[in-house]
Formats: C-alpha cells, structure tokens, sequence
C-alpha cells in the first residue's frame, strides 16, 4: 500500500515520501500558555497522535516536536492582570496541557521546548535574516521585507502584491510595506525583555518556530501541522523566514492543517458562552469517547460538535470495550470452540484508509465492520484466530487513541466478590439490593452482563 498525505501547499494528495529514509521529522504548533486548553486544541493534537502513532505502525522512526509560546501578549496581559511575572502564568498553563494531552491519551512529543528558550538562537536567525537583506531594523523592531521574498504567499493563496500595500496585518508606521512582521518587537513599558543585538525587547510570534525547526530538527522537515486558522499569517510567515534563512526549498515537505471546530453550529467562543475546555469536556464523556468523536470526523473538515455526537460516540465506543474483553475472557477462560476466522481483510481495509490521507473516519468504519463480524462468533472460534482477532483490534484501537483498560489483580478479586454476593442477592429474589450493586458499579465504570450461566462484567471507559 501506498500512503498519501494532503498538502496544503499543493493543495492535492501526495505519495509520502521522507527527507531521510524511515525517519519522520514533524513539528505541530502548540499553545500560547495563557489560559486552559479547550476541545478545539484536543482535536488537532489527538489528530497529530494518530498520525503519529499510524507512521510508527508503518516502521517509521518519528521524531515529534511540539512548541510552548510561552511569551506574548497575551501571557504578558493575564500576568498583568493577575500580578505575577508572565513566567508563572505561561508555566501554569503548560503543565495544564501537558495534563491535558495526557488526559486524553495524547502521547507526549519527543521535544516540547519553550519560545524563551531559544531566544539565542532567534538572535543567530534574525540577523542572518538581516545580513542576507530579507529582514530591515526599524525604529519599533525588526521586521521581515516580504517583498524580497518572490515565493511568499504560496501556501495560503494571498496575492504578494496585495499584502504589500493592502491590509495591515501588524500596523506600525515604521514597516516598508503592510504585509512585514515583527521578528523582534522593541521594549515596552510593563513587558518583559531581553537585551538583544539591535535593542532591548522581546521577540515576535513567528520566529520561534523557525528557530525551534532548525535547531531541533534541521534545515528541512516532513511534517508541519496545527490548526487551519493558522495557515495565515503564521505558517506563511515560517516558510518566508526558513527558506530565508536557509536558502533550502521547501523546508516543510508536506503541510497538514485541522479544520475549526464549532459548538452546535457555531464557532467555539467565550463570548457567546460555549467554550468548553478540555476538563470540562471530561465531565460529558470520557478521554476515550472524545478520541473516538475526534476520529469520525475528517481532520481537514470543520467539526460540530454537540450532546447528541458526544453520546453517540461513547455509547458506540463501549461496543469496542466490550468486544475487546470479551474476546480477552474468551481465551483466558478457554471458552472457545473450532471455528476459523481471518482478521487480515479487516486489518487491510482498515490500512488502506489510514494510507488514504489518514482517513479515520474510514478506519473507524473498518473497525466496526470488523467488530460486528467476530462478536457473534468469539465463543466458537479456535483459539488461533481468537488470538488473531485480539491482535488486530487492540492494533486499531492504539492507531485510534483509544487508551488500554485492564483491571488489576486487587480490583478483579474485589469486582468478583461483589459479582458473587449480588448472585446471592438474585437467588434470595432481592432484587432490589441486586439492583443497587448494578447501578453503583455501573457508575463506577463496571458494567454487569446477565448470561444463562454466569454474569460477565466489562470495564467501561
């Protein structure tokens, strides 16, 4: 099989090829550590997990960097507001989102540097930048000419001509041309700064991409993700600097960009009441429904969420819970039978899709097929293919996020003992009282399952 990826820059699918061999370079725009992380972020970072996590079940070796935006005006006016240095709030909210990603089975990055700690490394960039005659000082900062940049605006579609005298992205009367960004921003009263070769200040959004690509993972890179919303400027502005500074094109090999997301149909926001941050998301449903809600989305569509999706998703991804242990149950009890069955045509088609521009939608169709097929027959099959079976849907539940659950010893002698008094209550017809055991080690996440001959439990999510 071979895999495509959509890319943004050409706007079409591609055939996935690596600058180096077997090894995958990707970098993924992180957060600017302000404020919580919401359900938007989980989604484009639950994406990049299961790209991740699909390459490396392909053989490839990938090296994954996430960035921390931990100085900006928005970390500098909540520090304000609060009283404490901007370094205590960005620091608060990256480990609120390292918490987050972990919450949500989101594996952490090989890399995860903050923009402060590069700032040397800005300084080496910006004023190659300089002497190379693509970026000018100006009385209020540093800026990048983006007239001397003939490719810039590719990615995003903008006219060249139009950013130069068209609409002020940064207005400052001090640029050459509307379409220039900061690089470097002079100091300013009540901001944190450092004292750099042209003045003191701090540096701007953009630059600390380049300079955390170039340090951590070189002049060129397979990957580059985030956020559609990011395309422009953002992600134009890194090609315009890399390539710059560089003088390698392209430096990003292929471009992948998650749709936005809305909430019952509108955009997520604060203002309008339905922002929903990554912990108050856990208390609808749980870390493995929304990875299996972000999954039956396309990733490059916008997604609308809402009560009836979420539900939906988790009552649909207990059936995968359940199939999983019940096939487990099936082989440690040595209740089997003769009968084959090939898992290989639904692992096939579940590859083909993930090698279709990381289809999960599809995969996840796949998955369901593959689960309907086995589940009526787990108890007749030879216990080969039931292992066979086990293999591969634990396979696609990892590529998926879908995080492992399994009792521990401790807790499968406490759940059996319960199990076997709410027996007793059953034979006395207390049912009442059988109930009640039902009902709290449901809310408890155990999930009771009457047979003719024994009662089954199953973790649920």
């Amino acid at each position: 099989m071979v895999l495509k990826v959509y890319n943004t820059l050409s706007r079409q699918k591609e055939e996935f090829k690596t600058i180096e061999p077997k090894h995958v370079k990707m970098y993924v725009c992180g957060p600017t550590t302000y404020d919580h992380s919401h359900i938007g972020h989980m989604r484009t970072f639950a994406f990049f997990d299961v790209v991740r996590r699909w390459l490396e079940y392909r053989g490839y070796d990938v090296t994954m960097l996430i960035n921390i935006t931990d100085i900006d005006d928005k970390t500098i006016r909540r520090a304000n507001e609060e009283g404490v240095s901007f370094a205590e709030i960005a620091d608060r909210y990256m480990f609120d989102f390292i918490k987050a990603l972990r919450s949500y089975n989101v594996r952490l990055p090989n890399i995860m540097p903050k923009a402060t700690s590069v700032i040397a490394d800005m300084y080496y960039v910006i004023q190659t930048l300089i002497d190379k005659g693509y970026a000018y000082v100006a009385e209020d900062g540093v800026y990048f000419d983006v007239s001397k940049f003939n490719d810039y605006g590719k990615l995003s579609g903008q006219k060249r001509e139009f950013l130069l005298t068209g609409v002020r992205i940064e207005p400052s009367p001090h640029k050459k041309n509307a379409g220039d960004f900061a690089l470097w921003k002079r100091r300013k009263g009540g901001e944190p700064f450092w004292h750099a070769p042209w003045m003191d200040g701090r540096p701007g959004w953009h630059i600390e991409c380049s300079t955390m690509i170039w340090k951590y993972l070189g002049d060129r890179i397979d990957i580059h993700g985030g956020g559609t919303d990011l395309i422009f400027p953002h992600h134009e502005n890194e090609i315009a600097q890399s390539e710059a500074f560089t003088g390698k094109k392209p430096f990003v090999r292929y471009w992948m960009h998650v749709g936005m997301l809305k909430i019952n149909g509108e955009k997520m926001s604060k203002s309008l009441g339905n922002f929903i941050r990554w912990f108050e998301a856990l208390d609808m449903a749980p870390a493995a429904a929304w990875r299996f809600y972000y999954a039956t989305n396309a990733y490059r569509q916008p997604m609308n969420i809402t009560e009836d999706g979420i539900n939906q998703a988790y009552e649909t991804v207990k059936r995968v819970y359940r199939a999983e242990q019940a096939l487990r149950y099936a082989i440690v009890d040595n209740e089997l039978g003769d009968e084959s069955f090939d898992p290989e045509p639904f692992m096939e088609r579940f590859g083909e899709r993930m090698d279709d521009d990381f289809d999960a939608p599809g995969a996840v169709a796949a998955m369901m097929d593959f689960i309907n097929a086995f589940s009526a027959k787990i108890y007749r099959l030879n216990e080969e293919s039931a292992r066979k079976t086990l293999e591969m849907l634990r396979t696609m539940m990892y590529v998926l996020g879908l995080p492992e659950i399994e009792a521990d010893e401790r807790m499968k002698r406490i759940v059996e003992e319960i199990v076997r008094i709410r027996a007793e209550m059953r034979k006395e017809k207390r049912y009442d009282v059988a109930d009640r055991i039902r009902a709290e080690l449901s809310e408890a996440g155990v999930e009771l399952h009457d047979g003719k001959e024994k009662t089954r439990w199953f973790l649920i999510p």
